[in-house]
């Protein structure tokens, strides 16, 4: 290496001198620098997205929390049972039931990810209509915005 070094004239050394030099920096970039930029700004995107997430489903909390706190079922109280109710109203606002499970003097219920919206409503109709109210509800976010996947639902009257 070294012999073929000297064999260079003084402007060939320079000019594989720079090369390298211009080589170094080209891979410190594109190897380096310019993925760790790319990956920063994803996780700025990602950081953003669920910050925004976060505050709707914030906000979709205190509507739950409100709707819970006011003076309960306006509508009268149906004398239908609690499984025919659920069956009924699922159809009614296009929810696929995927199973439910009778306990004592409530229903557990499991259904296919929906919208939040159409959850929400669900509920305070079923609330509001037939005095069923919701005794445990455990939710996580699904692939899709605004979708959520009903990990446990417990229905139950008053």
């Amino acid at each position: 290496m070294n012999a073929w070094w000297k064999g260079l004239s003084q402007r060939e050394q320079r000019l594989v001198l720079g090369g390298g030099i211009a080589l170094f920096i080209a891979v410190l970039y594109w190897g380096i620098w310019q993925p760790l930029a790319t990956s920063a700004e994803n996780a700025e995107r990602r950081l953003q997205s669920e910050r925004q997430l976060l505050s709707w489903v914030s906000t979709k909390a205190d509507e739950i929390l409100s709707l819970r706190g006011s003076t309960g079922a306006t509508g009268s109280v149906s004398d239908k049972g609690l499984n025919q109710v659920v069956n009924e109203t699922t159809r009614q606002f296009s929810i696929e039931l995927i199973r439910m499970q009778p306990r004592s003097e409530a229903v557990q219920v499991w259904v296919q990810p929906l919208p939040f919206n159409t959850l929400i409503n669900w509920l305070a109709f079923l609330r509001d209509e037939h005095g069923i109210e919701a005794q445990f509800l455990d939710v996580s976010k699904a692939d899709r915005t605004g979708v959520v996947e009903v990990n446990r639902l417990q229905l139950g009257r008053g």
